[in-house]
């Protein structure tokens, strides 16, 4: 099984060089055929510092485009991809060492999933010292309702983390290039309509938070994740009942946002808005409590909560609940 990497890079100067190592230094290195990296319309010095790896490392490919979004990137490096498998890396991002062959240990188990991803990292601070272990909900390569709970939770299975099969593109099609937001998303809606996803334990990729993030406001993002909501009921009404909570689910994640960025009053109209959309759910009114908090300790509780939280999880997981 051979992987092609495909590595996207616009204005990633500072960050480009850990991505492109954390690729290399795989403990399956020699599962990869080739690394694609596509300089999409870099202003800062990242063309110089790609050209420098390139030399430094055979197996990378350089392509350039003209700054088209990271739809039109990844479509361009798949279009010359020649291996098997396809994996994606944000040029700001990087992986754990043994990412890859963790993901492909569970192809190699015979397993007739779409693709594998897994857990993430959240940091911001160079030295990682805020680095919080994000557990994302766990597809298995036999579940039958793959697209009405993917629909309904929204992930995050992130790009970053992704190993997939070639074929998936030769099946349903490329990234929607239209979209500069949330294409991710919705690339994966159409995954889960003829495939499944599987989840692999652990940590697979280090997600860097900074501002130049496309999803630095979650806020901004509502648009494109509500239009995704009205285009995927007309392509497949039977998610109609979900479209409430899901639309719940969006507001409450970004008004939770609104509120740890320090803009209450935003926070708690978009939490009151999830609200009405799903005033059963639990996790808006944690929200709202949140919200309601001095603000000297809101953030220590809101982390401490974060990490229970993600604790919880993992350990229910585990037990089987």
């Amino acid at each position: 099984m051979s992987v092609s990497v495909i590595l996207t890079c616009h204005n990633e100067e500072r960050f480009i060089v850990q991505a492109v190592e954390s690729v290399i230094n795989q403990t399956a290195s020699s599962r990869i055929k080739e690394i694609i990296i596509v300089n999409d319309g870099s202003t800062d010095g990242s063309a110089e510092v790609i050209a420098v790896l390139a030399r430094r490392e055979p197996r990378i490919h350089v392509l350039t485009a003209a700054g088209g979004g990271p739809s039109s990137a990844r479509n361009l490096a798949i279009r010359h991809a020649t291996s098997d498998f396809i994996a994606f890396l944000d040029g700001d991002d990087f992986w754990a060492e043994d990412k890859l062959e963790r993901q492909l240990a569970v192809f190699g188990n015979g397993c007739k999933a779409g693709l594998v991803y897994g857990d993430f990292v959240d940091f911001s601070a160079p030295d990682i010292s805020d680095a919080l272990h994000v557990t994302v909900r766990r597809y298995r390569g036999d579940q039958s309702d793959t697209l009405p709970t993917y629909f309904l939770l929204d992930g995050p299975i992130i790009p970053s983390s992704i190993l997939m099969r070639r074929q998936i593109v030769e099946d349903i099609g490329l990234f929607n290039e239209a979209l500069w937001l949330a294409e991710d998303t919705e690339f994966c809606m159409r995954v889960a309509e003829r495939w499944t996803f599987q989840y692999v334990a652990g940590a697979l990729v280090y997600k860097r938070r900074h501002d130049s993030n496309a999803t630095r406001r979650l806020d901004t993002l509502l648009p494109a994740a509500e239009r995704l909501t009205r285009e995927w009921i007309m392509r497949r009404p039977e998610l109609a009942h979900l479209a409430r909570r899901r639309n719940a689910r969006l507001y409450a994640k970004a008004g939770n946002d609104c509120v740890v960025k320090g803009e209450k009053k935003r926070g708690a109209r978009l939490l009151i808005r999830a609200m009405r959309h799903d005033p059963l759910s639990w996790r808006i009114y944690v929200c709202i409590f949140l919200c309601a908090m001095p603000r000297g300790m809101d953030p220590q509780v809101r982390r401490a909560a974060k990490l229970l939280f993600y604790r919880a999880v993992r350990n229910g997981y585990a037990d089987g609940s």
